[in-house]
C-alpha cells in the first residue's frame, strides 16, 4: 500500500456526493479537492499539476467526456475516472474509448474507488 497519495479531483455537479466523497478520501488519508463544474476546476488547477481526476459523466456545461477532451487538448497528464449515476449500457466502453483509466457505477462501494487510486499509485502511473 502506498504511503504518500496522490491528491485527487473531484468534479461532480452533486454537491451532496462531491463533498461526501472528499470528506471519505480525506478521511482515508488521501488529499482531495471538490469542484462543482469542469469550468471551475479548468480554472484553479494548472495543466502541468499532477493527481487523480473523478469525473461525473453528466454534468451541465462541460459533460465528463468534454472535460477529459479539453484536458487532452490542455495536455493534462493526469488519470481520469469517470463516474455516473446513468445506466446506458455503453458507458463504460465509451469511457475507455476516449482515454478514462477507469469507470465507477453510482453507487459504489468505497474500496472499489480507493483501491483504483492505489493501483495508479502502485502503477506510478503518476509520474513518481
Amino acid at each position: 500500500m502506498s504511503t504518500h497519495h496522490s491528491h485527487v479531483y473531484i468534479i461532480d455537479d452533486d454537491r451532496d456526493f462531491g463533498k461526501s466523497l472528499k470528506r471519505l478520501l480525506t478521511c482515508k488519508g488521501i488529499p482531495a479537492d471538490y469542484f462543482v463544474s469542469a469550468q471551475s476546476f479548468l480554472d484553479a488547477v494548472p495543466s502541468g499539476q499532477q493527481g487523480i481526476a473523478i469525473i461525473d459523466l453528466h454534468m451541465p456545461g462541460l459533460d465528463g467526456f468534454s472535460l477529459m477532451g479539453m484536458m487532452r487538448e490542455l495536455h493534462y497528464t493526469m488519470p481520469a475516472i469517470i463516474v455516473t449515476g446513468q445506466t446506458e449500457a455503453d458507458s463504460r466502453d465509451m469511457a475507455m474509448r476516449k482515454g478514462a483509466a477507469g469507470f465507477l457505477q453510482k453507487p459504489f462501494n468505497d474500496a472499489s474507488l480507493v483501491g483504483l487510486i492505489e493501483s495508479f499509485e502502485n502503477e506510478h502511473l503518476l509520474g513518481y
